[in-house]
């Protein structure tokens, strides 16, 4: 059997060559026109529930979040496994499926238990979220941006990256890390408010109220009324430091005159690092059945484009889009 196929090839062997070209040529066209996945759309048979209460001990999470949840979550259909973890201000349950499990139902079946289970909850807990796993949903590409710059002007650039990385076709969902929300700190001393009989509730509200759009105002003084122009939004130190705060006699005293004003950020949350410097970190996802290699060429043109006549580099800490 096996003589009389080599000697079927040999006989026909321009034959033979003409397939095996046409089979390499099929093979590099489906190789440049199918979507590649570092993170192919697979969906695995678990989903989980997490929930936040500020303040609350592993202990009390355990009894006020897990329990009225796995009450109600351990009737739905399909359910192999269910795992809780309980720890400082949050609580988490993965619940395992058997193979083969209608994902959507049981999505469905989990939240309506959610539903059933939130007026057991305490009061102030946060909203509890339903997530399924779903390796398509991870970073494709993150990227930590670092230079011999200002921290408010290396936040400032990732932020503008990471709106023009959030409009490119294919992107789902950008996220930064390391950077902190900016403030403005006004600072005033304890002698401060006793000799201009303020309290800080006075100063808070006049910070509350200019910030909300409101133009102009009258000022009664023992001479007449003062005209007071208010920024219809406070953008930074300069339109705080102009802010009247109150009347003293003839004069306006505006928040210069009695506070020190600071642009500043938040204590940080979470941290990024490149080589041992501070950084920020941009983590791009993309939507599911997009190709990861068209998605990613746009993503790196943007990132490359915006770095390149800057101080700041952009290091990639991985690369989803290869494969």
């Amino acid at each position: 059997m096996m003589n009389s196929v080599i000697e079927a090839m040999l006989r026909y062997n321009r034959t033979v060559l003409t397939l095996l070209i046409a089979l390499f040529g099929a093979g590099v066209y489906s190789w440049f026109i199918l979507p590649k996945e570092a993170f192919p759309n697979v969906t695995f048979p678990s989903i989980y529930v997490s929930v936040y209460q500020n303040g609350i001990s592993p202990e009390d999470a355990e009894d006020r979040l897990i329990k009225p949840l796995e009450g109600e979550l351990a009737g739905v259909d399909g359910l192999k496994t269910m795992t809780a973890t309980a720890s400082q201000g949050y609580a988490n349950i993965v619940l395992e499926f058997e193979a083969g499990f209608d994902d959507e139902k049981a999505e469905d079946d989990i939240r309506l238990a959610v539903d059933r289970a939130k007026p057991k909850l305490p009061q102030d807990a946060e909203e509890p979220v339903v997530t399924p796993i779903n390796l398509s949903e991870q970073p494709i590409l993150v990227y930590g941006l670092t230079g011999p710059v200002p921290e408010k002007t290396l936040v400032d650039f990732a932020k503008d990256i990471k709106a023009d990385i959030e409009v490119l076709p294919g992107v789902l969902e950008v996220t930064l890390a390391g950077d902190r929300e900016r403030v403005i700190e006004v600072i005033m001393q304890p002698t401060t408010f006793e000799s201009y009989n303020l309290d800080i509730n006075q100063v808070a509200s006049a910070i509350t109220n200019a910030n909300q759009l409101v133009v102009t105002g009258t000022t009664e003084a023992s001479s007449g009324a003062f005209d007071i122009e208010l920024p219809g939004e406070l953008q930074g130190i300069r339109s705080i430091e102009e802010l009247p705060i109150m009347v003293d006699g003839n004069s306006i005293i505006r928040f210069a005159d009695i506070a020190e004003i600071r642009d500043t950020f938040k204590d940080a949350s979470n941290f990024a690092r490149v080589n041992g410097q501070p950084s920020v970190s941009i983590s791009v996802s993309k939507r599911t059945g997009t190709n990861t290699l068209d998605v990613t060429a746009r993503i790196k043109a943007v990132i490359e484009a915006a770095t390149s006549d800057t101080e700041i580099t952009a290091e990639p800490k991985n690369d989803g889009g290869a494969s």
